[in-house]
């Protein structure tokens, strides 16, 4: 029996071999697929694909030819950390052995390589020097390290290095490049900007170098900015404290410490040196006491001092020290930094007191200031009553009730002459040895100056008993009658004048000539100024301060050119005699004593006897006796006449 099962198919039967089951209802289609494995059929199954794709690709490049374009602004990146992996074109990567480099298209020229380095031994020992021919000067490098080149390009090779401060010498003539010899051996050219005719200077701490320029400011710090701490002139020298690149901290030969730039010294001695700049202006004290020595040194001598607020003439100024001359002709130098541009303030204070005009015509101003508008004129001798007063300017009021201002100086407290008075002219002669001139006809006033045997006096005005004169120094008074004539005596003889020592005030004969008569002159001029207001700086009857009144009492009985000033006058005036704590037992009227405060003396006043002084007081407003025993006491008593 056949193992074939026969199978009714659509046109024929097929065989289904054992083991296989028939598959009803699908077409057999294993031919036809067949079919399509030939050529043809590869063709078109991937021929379509392809030109489809071309087609999609034309058609896209087609679309952006013919489209706008659109600028596109760059984006910003900084913010961005830098990609990694970036090719760096100035530096690309080094070809493969079998690679060959590409010829490279038209650039800018890139900038100068580096120069080859020729190495060349040196014989430290050799020294630049000319060798005949055309003269140039030697200069030296002013940059940390410079080339030598064997061209002026700085792109030839480079010879040599040299560095700040080497000496080179100049072989021919300069332009942007220098020729130069160094070390002998090596010869080439160097860029001008970084050679000078002279070293680079470099400060060192500790050194002590000039002062180039004319005047050089010191400052507070390293720095335009800073304040000036004051000036050193040419030739001086600085001490450099600590150097730096451009400024450095120094002290000058006079103690002054600041800052100067370095270019402003060095270590030569410039030739013109100077030593003072003139100045010929005022200064002020400020300081509590301020030493005037006699060379601008702290070793020199101290001749004196002067005390805040005091006014000084300054001569000329070194940049430490200043020359200046005193209110009381004394010349000597002080410290520039004790001193101030501005003045102390100056308050009026109450006086209200009856003064005189001094001229023939005294302009009353609104204000105390010769700027200030007019508002009334004074005649000769016209009285006003001064309200109140500082040390240039005085508060008056006239009989007609206007207010205003007048300059001190144009008022006098000397009584015009009164009725029975007749202004005159001519000169009277003193007939005894001392006579009291007097600021009104009368001895209970105060005394204006003492007048020694054959003074001239000039006349201004005669009275029954006595008379208005000016001296020679320009002082004017009264003196009486009997103490002057208008022939000139005959020099003093062994007997001496006569006079009137009551209601004149004059001493006369050989006591007069006596030390116990010169003290009680002495007593009794500075008595007279009782009441006096206090001013500082006042020297004359309108107002005294304590050195002023001394001054005033002692010129007026002849003594010449006293300082003002307490502490001067202590060095200069008269002799120190031992004191011992606030026993006065010993002192004699006319003795000066003076008062400290540690440093100086800042107070002076007068002894009259009895454990008693005069003096002008600052506390109590002017010319006042004090129990010394009652004040604190004495640093130094001076004796000035024995």
């Amino acid at each position: 029996m056949s193992d074939e099962i026969p199978v009714r198919g659509s046109e024929k039967d097929h065989l289904i071999r054992p083991g296989r089951v028939a598959r009803r209802g699908r077409p057999n289609v294993r031919r036809r697929r067949q079919a399509t494995r030939g050529v043809g059929g590869r063709l078109l199954f991937f021929g379509l694909p392809a030109l489809a794709f071309v087609l999609i690709i034309t058609v896209f490049i087609v679309a952006v030819a013919s489209s706008k374009q659109v600028e596109v602004p760059l984006q910003e990146y900084s913010d961005l950390e830098e990609p990694g992996g970036l090719i760096d074109r100035d530096h690309p990567l080094p070809l493969e052995p079998d690679q060959e480099p590409e010829e490279p298209e038209e650039t800018e020229p890139e900038p100068e390589p580096e120069p080859t380095i020729l190495i060349v031994e040196l014989d430290p020992t050799e020294t630049t020097e000319p060798d005949g021919g055309e003269s140039y000067p030697f200069v030296y490098v002013i940059k940390e390290s410079a080339g030598i080149y064997e061209a002026p390009v700085g792109s030839s090779l480079l010879l040599a290095t040299v560095q700040l401060n080497d000496k080179l010498f100049q072989t021919g003539e300069a332009d942007e490049w220098t020729p130069v010899r160094w070390k002998k051996n090596i010869e080439g050219y160097i860029r001008s900007s970084n050679i000078s005719d002279t070293p680079f200077f470099i400060p060192k701490t500790g050194e002590t170098y000039y002062v180039q320029n004319r005047q050089v400011y010191v400052r507070e710090g390293p720095g335009t900015h800073h304040l000036i701490a004051g000036f050193a002139l040419r030739g001086m020298t600085v001490q450099v404290m600590e150097a730096g690149d451009d400024w450095s901290m120094v002290r000058t030969e006079h103690g002054l410490d600041g800052y100067m730039h370095n270019e402003l010294f060095g270590p030569n001695k410039p030739a013109d040196e100077l030593t003072e700049l003139e100045t010929g202006c005022y200064k002020y004290v400020n300081t509590e006491v301020a030493n005037l020595r006699e060379e601008p040194s702290t070793d020199s001598e101290i001749i004196g001092a002067a005390f805040m607020d005091d006014r000084i003439f300054q001569i000329s100024d070194n940049g430490g020290w200043s020359k200046v001359r005193t209110e009381g002709g004394v010349i000597a130098y002080v410290f520039n930094h004790l001193l101030r541009d501005t003045p102390p303030a100056n308050p009026f204070i109450k006086t209200n007191r009856k003064l005189y005009a001094a001229s023939s015509s005294v302009n009353v101003r609104s204000s105390p200031t010769t700027d200030a508008s007019v508002l009334a004129r004074l005649t000769m001798d016209q009285a006003v009553t001064e309200l109140e007063a500082n040390d240039t300017w005085s508060k008056v009021k006239l009989e007609s009730g206007t207010t205003g201002f007048v300059r001190s100086e144009l008022l006098t407290h000397i009584e015009p002459p009164p009725a029975g008075f007749t202004k005159t002219s001519g000169s009277v002669y003193v007939t005894t040895n001392a006579a009291n001139i007097r600021s009104e006809p009368n001895t209970n006033c105060a005394i204006v100056v003492v007048v020694r045997y054959r003074d001239k006096l000039t006349v201004k005005a005669v009275g029954p008993s006595w008379t208005m004169i000016q001296t020679s120094a320009g002082k004017t008074g009264y003196i009486s009658n009997d103490l002057i004539s208008k022939d000139q005596p005959a020099p003093a003889s062994s007997s001496g004048g006569s006079g009137d020592s009551g209601g004149s005030g004059s001493t006369s004969g050989g006591s007069s000539s006596s030390s116990n008569d010169s003290r009680q002159l002495v007593v009794d001029i500075a008595r007279s100024a009782l009441g006096v207001p206090y001013r500082y700086s006042g020297k004359t009857m309108s107002a005294f301060d304590c050195s002023g009144l001394v001054k005033y009492v002692f010129e007026a009985i002849g003594y010449k050119n006293i300082p003002h000033g307490a502490d001067p006058q202590a060095r200069q005036l008269g002799t120190r005699i031992a004191i011992s704590g606030k026993d006065y037992s010993g002192l004699l009227p006319g003795d000066l004593l003076f008062f400290s405060r540690g440093s100086g003396y800042h107070h002076v006043g007068i002894y009259i006897g009895n454990d008693q002084m005069i003096h002008a007081s600052s506390s109590h407003g002017g010319v006042i006796i004090t129990d010394l025993q009652r004040y604190v006491a004495a640093a130094r008593v001076n004796r000035v006449i024995d």
